[in-house]
């Protein structure tokens, strides 16, 4: 802990503390549950558990149905993107790592098949402003000696933070494939500010000032390039996303990172 982060609350009482490595304890500790576990509450818990993989199975096919809303809209949408980034890597060994999956409304959550502890890094915790590349390459980097594909949806902004983190990838050789959610917008700040306008009767007109990331749009395409990065984009056109993923999928199956610009809904 540090003093600059304040999120870890209060410590919670035990009867014994001991220092372990949940990946490696939970196993047992979850087959002695079993074993000490009655006959009848076996049961009990395999008909709630049958009852409670319907339910999961009834809301993600609920997900995609509701993904395919506005599914030729340009911008993008984000639903969009998130599917059709799924159906190009679900039969790989793949990661997510970036930053938070809130800006992406938790589609990769709500419709990827995770099941292996390390597809998915989490947040940044702290929230701390331009994590989501740098923690992405040093994921990547983690898994390259493993062969796994690392996927890194990218906000916008928080690129501008520390768009060095990309030649760093180039210099060092790190298969990583960064998608751009690129709504052109700090938009939680957007919101926060219209919102608070609005509470306020003021207006929203003025909300995008400091927050709309236009006039000029960057192109990220052309950044990622300019430090020796394979990239495409600005793409606009849904159509063109599963062709232009192809293409970066297999850039980073040779192991370089890549980059594609999409410009997307807000979220």
């Amino acid at each position: 802990m540090h003093a600059n982060f304040q999120d870890f609350q209060r410590y919670q009482p035990v009867d014994i503390d001991i220092i372990g490595d949940g990946e490696t304890t939970l196993p047992g500790l979850v087959d002695a549950v079993r074993r000490a576990l009655p006959a009848d509450r076996q049961s009990v818990i395999a008909g709630r558990g049958n009852k409670m993989r319907d339910a999961f199975k009834q809301s993600r096919d609920a997900n995609f149905t509701n993904a395919r809303y506005g599914w030729d809209a340009s911008p993008v949408s984000v639903p969009r993107l998130c599917a059709e980034l799924w159906e190009q890597i679900k039969d790989l060994d793949w990661a997510l790592t970036g930053g938070e999956s809130l800006f992406q409304s938790f589609w990769p959550q709500k419709i990827w098949k995770t099941d292996k502890v390390y597809q998915f890094i989490g947040s940044a915790g702290g929230y701390g402003v331009g994590y989501s590349a740098p923690a992405a390459v040093g994921t990547a980097l983690a898994h390259r000696e493993h062969g796994r594909f690392v996927v890194n949806i990218q906000g916008d902004g928080e690129l501008m933070c520390c768009p060095g983190a990309l030649w760093t990838a180039v210099h060092h050789k790190i298969p990583l494939l960064t998608v751009m959610h690129n709504n052109r917008a700090y938009h939680q700040e957007l919101m926060h500010v219209q919102r608070m306008a609005d509470r306020r009767s003021r207006g929203v007109d003025r909300a995008g000032i400091g927050t709309v990331i236009d006039g000029p749009a960057i192109d990220y395409a052309k950044l990622a390039q300019s430090m020796g990065m394979w990239a495409a984009g600005p793409v606009t056109d849904p159509g063109e996303l599963g062709p232009t993923l192809r293409r970066a999928i297999d850039v980073v199956k040779s192991g370089e990172p890549a980059l594609i610009d999409l410009v997307c809904q807000p979220r």
